[in-house]
């Protein structure tokens, strides 16, 4: 694998899975307010961030093709795909590492607004539901370089 191979599958391995989603979460918030102009609305909130969730399947996907990825690095990116596809616990657990990023950003930038309160709640509830079945489940241990 070459060294931007390399560093992409470390990306969503391990404890570097949880930091990157960790920042990806502190920079949810800024990213709602610039798209709504600053407004504060609920359903906005949760509609931008559920383009978000569908954003970090699709580019992915699409750069996937379109870049020529070496075999190892789409082998692994394939079976992880596979576990999600398998086990909905694996997607959901992500979130939970969202929302330690928005909750980061709520100490640090000065709170949150009620839309972004709402995606965080949604983050940490659902992602910790993730997280216990995904432990619970014992199904499937994702192999360290996988």
């Amino acid at each position: 694998m070459k060294h931007i191979e390399h560093f992409l599958v470390k990306l969503d391995d391990g404890p570097s899975s949880a930091v990157s989603r960790v920042a990806l979460g502190f920079c949810i918030p800024l990213v709602l307010r610039a798209l709504t102009g600053g407004q504060d609305h609920i359903w906005t909130s949760l509609a931008l961030f559920l383009g978000l969730l569908i954003a970090l399947r699709v580019i992915p996907a699409v750069l996937r093709m379109l870049l020529p990825f070496s075999a190892e690095a789409k082998g692994i990116w394939l079976q992880r795909r596979q576990i999600a596809k398998r086990h909905d616990s694996y997607q959901w657990q992500k979130l939970f590492w969202m929302g330690i990023g928005l909750l980061a950003f709520a100490a640090i930038g000065g709170g949150l607004r009620t839309g972004e309160l709402a995606v965080t709640l949604v983050c940490l509830v659902g992602g910790s539901a993730g997280m216990m079945f995904w432990r619970r489940s014992g199904a499937v241990q994702v192999p360290a370089g996988a």
